[in-house]
Order: structure tokens, then C-alpha cells, then sequence
């Protein structure tokens, strides 16, 4: 027997029906019959008494739309939302007011990060105080880094004056390199990468200027520096406006100098969760980040999630091996929008919405989404349905630039944001009735997707049967996380870690709540576990889920007797069986100390 402190012993659960009965087995038969059998006398003990379970009933069903108003909106939404930061919304007061109003991610532009990088340290330094306040709330928003990626700009103009080019005129564009001041007769390029552009252009190719609003075609190759164009599109064009190819595979990698340095950087401050790369064209460009982030960051420290930027042709033709490389896509709607025919843009988000969610891959729509809010307290009706458009597409976030960048009004965009999603989501359980949703493609040729496979859907399977009010996921894989999400099960999922890398990369996952254990902490066994994380479930997510269906499962779980499990329970069971556990060992120590002090007596009777 096992023996305790002071040599006393140590009965547990175990052997203690056997202690019991060799202590009434030593008496006289008389005392024996009398007492009754150890078996009878257990079956005395008080107990708790537990209410019946009773099946859902069909109006009992989750709806997210039934949920209390005190239930916090920011756990109503299953999209998520990414927002920009700039001049309107990077001090340390509006980042925590935004995290609060519903963001989910804050996006750093590296476009506008200085050599040194004195106007982006501030931020970060905020950011990283916020993510300290915030932690362990519902309010702590990832960071994505996006960076610039080559960049095609005019150069100057004489006196600093924009030149009106009409349709039908010719002019020149030329390198920097070549000349350096242009005017209304020759055009010049303001960056190294326009300087190469301008070397590659062919005969027939489109110059596109300012978003589209000038476009130009190539007639003609004078010298390798100078070229003849033909004004398409005339207008107004400025300084350092944007130049885009349509027809060009330029031949420049994603990664430019600056982008290095960049990334070295970011790497360096540690503050980013995803690295956005910049005009992707191909799957090397992709590979070639991975390397470089590998050599910026000490040894076996994960890799910030990797998004790639889709707004060239040529990587749509190559999406399906970027895919493969990456972890994620944006839908970058406004260079894409450029570089492709305006009108195949809607039929292009729907293609790339539906790859990503394929390949379980996350996907972020962006660009003008609610753009006129930069300067007005409501959107327009069209970018309402723009946004919900995209939610019904299945994005996993959706994006904010300017509106919360510069704009006049960054709080109510995003509030105005959330409450979109929320009445889209709504609605989509609706349609999912009468249209089948897209399944990610199910592939099983690697033994150990089928275990992920297996747990994923059967907890989606269980949750609807049951009306699960949600899912309780323990994992440590960003993929497998990653996997649940893509599967859209019509309540939330709270994905329960140990790992702050996790916790911070599920705030891009469509439909994911992250709760974030202490890695210190010691649990005595599966129960104690248990009844840890639906405490911080309840503690977090609210009292409204106390009583309600839940369906716990794990992927990889520190516990033998939860790894690669499924099981139902209702919200505060764990807490019960702790109190009913604890109510049967105190019965149980009572008649051994009863037991142990009774002695029979001559004629069979038992006297203390």
C-alpha cells in the first residue's frame, strides 16, 4: 500500500471498495448480515442529485441572432475584420478604442516606413503595450506587416505641375536614369523598379497611370531607355503617381531591397503574427520570403504566417502553386482592379475566395470596401452589399484601409463593419438551406491528415445534431485550427492553447475565439483540465453559456485520455462532477472512518 506523509496511508478511489470489505470480512458473520454487505452500504451514500438531460428541442437549436445582448458583438461576428493603421488611428488611445469597436488584426503599411524607421517604432511600441493590456480578453488584435513590394512611380515634373495628356497625343516616357524632369511632351519614372519597367515594355503593351485613370500603349521602342506612347485614356498625371503593367511579367522578384530590410526588421522587433508580400507573381516569391524570414529569426522560432497579395494576372495563372506555398491570400482588389478588366473582378474574388477556402488556406478581401466612410458617418448602400457580398463568398476577414487609416471616422467604420458581417452571416444560414456551401477538398493522401480529417468533422457533425452552442477545440496547430474554421460550423469555435504564437494567428480564422492557458500552470489530470478551460470559457465568452450544449475535442492534448477525442457535455458539467466527485469521496471517507471505529461484540451486536 502506498503510504503518505508521517507513514499514514494512502487510499485512493481504486482500493478502497477492497479495504472496505477486508475490514468486514474480519468481523463475526452476525455483524456482518446485520450491517449488510459493503455493496448495499455504498449504495446508501447521499449523492448529489443531477437533472436529466433532456433532448434539444428544435427552438432550442444555436442561433447567434437569440444570443443575449450582453453576449459581446465582437463574439456575434464570425468574419474577421483587418484595419490600417496611419495618422487617424496609431496612438496608443485609438488602438485600444478600435480593438474594443471589433478589429481583429491591425495592419502596418511598410510603404510608408521611413529608412530608419523613426515613424513606425512608436506604433509598434503602442501596439505592444496594448497586446499587454489586452491579454487574456476578447480585445487583443493580431499585427500583419504588409510589405511594399516593387513599385512603379512618375517622376518629376517641371515646376511641380501636373500635365494634361489628351487621347490621340503621343509621348515619350522614359527612365529617371535617362532624363530626369519631365514635362507635357515626355514622362519620366520616379523609382530603380519603374527604370527596369521601362526597359522590358514591348510594342503594345499598356501603361496604365494613377490607378487606371491615364492609359497609354507602347508604339514604339526608340532606345532602350526612351519609349514612344500613344494616349489612350487621356487626363491629369501628377508626381510619383502609381504606373501599372497589365501585360508585363516584370522581371523583378517580390522581395526588393527595401522589402529585406523590412523583413530584417520586422523579424528583429518581433512584433508581426502575418508578413502580406506584395505583388506575388509566382511560387518562388514565396520561397524566397520563407528563406529570408529563416535567417532574420533565431533558430526554431516560428515563422509569422506568410499572406501573398493577389494583384497581377500573372499570379492568378500561378495561383494554385502560390497557394501551395503560402499560408494565406489577399484579395487586393485594388491593383488587381488595375491590372485586370474591371469587369472580371467580381468573378476573380469569388475564384480566389473559393481556392483558399479549398486549399484551408485564410483569405482576406480588401481595398474600398467602405471608402466613402473615409469622410462620411455612413457608407453608401453598394458598399453595404459589397461587404456582405464578400461574407457570403466565405472570406475569413475583410479589410479597411484608408477608412482607418486617414479616415475622419475609424471607430464607427469598423463598428459599421461588424454589424454588416453579423446580419450577412445571419442571412447565409438561411441560404446554406437552399445552397450548398463550398467543402474544402478533402485529401487523405498523407496518413496523418486523415486523424485531423476525422476529428474536424466529427466535431462539426456532433455539434449540429446536438445544437451545440459551441465548439471547444484544444489544439497547437495553426493548420488544424485552421482546418476546423474552413469547415463553417454554425456556432463559435474557442480554440484553447498554450502557445501565444496560436492564440495570436487564430484572430485572422473565420469564426475562431482564442482562450490562451498558462503554459505553467500544472493540472493533476484530464478533469482538472477540463475544469480549467470551461472556466476560462465562462470567464471570458460570458455566463450565457452556462448550461448550454458544448462539444470538446483535441487534436495533440498533454492528456492520454483526451488525444484525438470527441465528446458532448453541457457548460458547467465539469464543475458538477468536480462538486459530485467531491461529495462521494467525503461519503465514502465517513463510512471508512465508521467502519474502522466499529467493533463487534460477543452476541453479534456492534457497539462504537
Amino acid at each position: 500500500m502506498l503510504r503518505g506523509l508521517e507513514g499514514t496511508p494512502v487510499v485512493t478511489d481504486k482500493n478502497l471498495v477492497e479495504i472496505l470489505e477486508t475490514i468486514i470480512s474480519a468481523r463475526s458473520g452476525s455483524a456482518d448480515s446485520d450491517r449488510g454487505s459493503i455493496s448495499s452500504r455504498r449504495r446508501n451514500i447521499t449523492r448529489p442529485k443531477m437533472k436529466a438531460a433532456t433532448t434539444p428541442r428544435k427552438n432550442e437549436q444555436f442561433d447567434l441572432k437569440m444570443l443575449n445582448e450582453k453576449v459581446p458583438e465582437i463574439l456575434k461576428r464570425q468574419s474577421k475584420i483587418v484595419a490600417t493603421l496611419g495618422p487617424a488611428s496609431n496612438s496608443f488611445e485609438m488602438l485600444c478604442k478600435l480593438a474594443k469597436a471589433g478589429v481583429n488584426v491591425f495592419r502596418l503599411n511598410f510603404s510608408h516606413a521611413k529608412a530608419d524607421y523613426s515613424n513606425m517604432i512608436p506604433v509598434i511600441d503602442d501596439l505592444k503595450k496594448m497586446q499587454k493590456e489586452m491579454k487574456g480578453s476578447l480585445y487583443c488584435p493580431s499585427i500583419l506587416a504588409d510589405l511594399q513590394g516593387p513599385k512603379f512611380r512618375t517622376g518629376e515634373l517641371e515646376d511641380h505641375k501636373a500635365v494634361e495628356l489628351k487621347k490621340g497625343d503621343t509621348i515619350k516616357l522614359v527612365t529617371g536614369e535617362f532624363q530626369k524632369v519631365g514635362n507635357s511632351k515626355v514622362l519620366t519614372t520616379g523609382t530603380p523598379d519603374a527604370h527596369v519597367c521601362v526597359r522590358t515594355l514591348k510594342v503594345g503593351h499598356r501603361v496604365m497611370i494613377n490607378d487606371g485613370a491615364v492609359v497609354l500603349k507602347v508604339s514604339k521602342r526608340i532606345s532602350e531607355e526612351e519609349l514612344e506612347c500613344e494616349v489612350l485614356v487621356g487626363g491629369l498625371v501628377g508626381e510619383r503617381k502609381g504606373i501599372n503593367t497589365p501585360e508585363l511579367e516584370v522581371p523583378l522578384p517580390a522581395l526588393t531591397a527595401k522589402d529585406k530590410a523590412d523583413v530584417k526588421f520586422i523579424c528583429g522587433q518581433d512584433i508581426a503574427d502575418f508578413v502580406a508580400l506584395s505583388f506575388v507573381q509566382r511560387a518562388e516569391d514565396v520561397v524566397d520570403l520563407k528563406k529570408l524570414m529563416k535567417i532574420s529569426l533565431p533558430e526554431d522560432t516560428p515563422l509569422p504566417k506568410i499572406i501573398c497579395k493577389i494583384e497581377k494576372p500573372q499570379a492568378l495563372d500561378a495561383i494554385d502553386a502560390i497557394m501551395e506555398e503560402t499560408d494565406g491570400i489577399m484579395v487586393a482588389r485594388g491593383d488587381l482592379g488595375v491590372e485586370c478588366s474591371l469587369q472580371k473582378l467580381p468573378s476573380y474574388q469569388k475564384m480566389l475566395i473559393k481556392k483558399a477556402n479549398c486549399a484551408q488556406k485564410c483569405v482576406i478581401t480588401a481595398t474600398q470596401m467602405l471608402e466613402s466612410m473615409t469622410h462620411a458617418a455612413a457608407p453608401t448602400r453598394a458598399e453595404v452589399s459589397d461587404v456582405a457580398n464578400a461574407c457570403f463568398d466565405g472570406t475569413d476577414a475583410v479589410m479597411l484601409s484608408g477608412e482607418s487609416a486617414v479616415g475622419e471616422y475609424p471607430c464607427e467604420t469598423v463598428q459599421m463593419m461588424s454589424q454588416i458581417c453579423i446580419e450577412a452571416e445571419n442571412s447565409s444560414r438561411e441560404f446554406a438551406k437552399l445552397f450548398q456551401r463550398n467543402k474544402p477538398v478533402q485529401d487523405t493522401k498523407e496518413e496523418k491528415m486523415r486523424f485531423r480529417y476525422a476529428i474536424a468533422h466529427s466535431a462539426i457533425t456532433a455539434a449540429r445534431i446536438t445544437h451545440a452552442h459551441a465548439i471547444i477545440f484544444f489544439c497547437m496547430s495553426y493548420e488544424m485550427a485552421s482546418r476546423m474554421s474552413k469547415l463553417r460550423p454554425s456556432c463559435p469555435i474557442i480554440i484553447v492553447t498554450f502557445s501565444q504564437k496560436l492564440y495570436n494567428l487564430v484572430a485572422v480564422l473565420y469564426g475562431c475565439t482564442a482562450i490562451l492557458l498558462d503554459n505553467e500552470t500544472e493540472f493533476k489530470d484530464s478533469d482538472a483540465f477540463l475544469l480549467a478551460i470551461e472556466g476560462e470559457v465562462l470567464k471570458i465568452c460570458g455566463s450565457h453559456l452556462e448550461g448550454k450544449t458544448a462539444v470538446f475535442c483535441s487534436h495533440r492534448c498533454p492528456y492520454p485520455s483526451l488525444h484525438n477525442t470527441v465528446r458532448m457535455a453541457r457548460f458547467g458539467s465539469a464543475a458538477k462532477k468536480q462538486k459530485m466527485l467531491t461529495a462521494r469521496r467525503g461519503s465514502i471517507a465517513e463510512l471508512v472512518e465508521t467502519e474502522l471505529h466499529t467493533k463487534p461484540t460477543q452476541t453479534g451486536e456492534t457497539s462504537p
